[in-house]
């Protein structure tokens, strides 16, 4: 007959079981977040958490497990420190879009690791990732895309643009700006500052292309077609 536990050796165990399983979702995030997923060690986590490798394996089932449990940590961190559900209450304009990309890049450079992590669920380079982060990055985009999305959906986009494939383009060019800022930062070592003015200035050019489009008002395609065709 096995003996119950009082409740408050219960409370006690469950306690350490979370103390535990944090300590190796801790090591995991700096291990992953320094060298990848492929070339992130079990031992070393191990190591850093100063567990046993079948403790390791008591909480997660493998490597793949733990990975997504390290996603989970880094979406959750990165969702409180930019509360991505109060933007839905706010009308998004050209100034709440930049502060919300300001965030955002303010968090990856205070987490380093996360924002590495992050990155791999988007591109990781790793054919045994791509088999079970499909999940995690379906997330990630919604949850990075939700202040453009929410601007184009309360402005007056012109009726003949297909919205979803105008957010995918206009993504594609604050993503990009955004990578190379970090860029600036973790590999070419510019100052902060520095380097969230060159973001900033491209954030501002990119929203003002939305807003204004890059071509003079009356230009005419038409007319600069004639035109070259006559000097021709």
């Amino acid at each position: 007959m096995t003996e119950s536990l009082s409740p408050q050796k219960h409370h006690s165990e469950i306690a350490k079981s979370k103390v535990s399983r944090q300590k190796i979702v801790d090591a995991a995030l700096k291990e992953f977040g320094q060298h990848g997923y492929d070339g992130a060690s079990t031992n070393q986590i191990c190591l850093s958490a100063g567990i046993s490798k079948g403790l390791l394996y008591h909480y997660f089932k493998s490597k793949e497990n733990l990975f997504l449990s390290v996603c989970d940590r880094c979406l959750q961190d990165m969702e409180q420190a930019m509360d991505f559900d109060g933007l839905r209450d706010q009308t998004v304009n050209s100034q709440i879009l930049l502060d919300f990309y300001r965030k955002q890049a303010d968090f990856f450079t205070t987490h380093p690791d996360h924002y590495h992590v992050l990155t791999q669920i988007i591109s990781s380079g790793s054919e045994a990732l791509e088999n079970f982060i499909d999940e995690k990055r379906r997330i990630y985009q919604e949850r990075t895309s939700v202040a453009m999305r929410l601007f184009l959906s309360r402005s007056p986009v012109r009726p003949e643009i297909d919205k979803e494939l105008a957010l995918e383009l206009i993504l594609g060019i604050t993503d990009n700006i955004q990578a190379r800022y970090l860029d600036l930062i973790f590999r070419q070592h510019v100052p902060i500052e520095l380097a969230l003015e060159t973001m900033e200035k491209g954030l501002k050019a990119a929203i003002d292309i939305i807003l204004h489009g890059i071509l003079q008002p009356n230009y005419n395609e038409r007319d600069k077609s004639d035109e070259l065709k006559y000097r021709d």
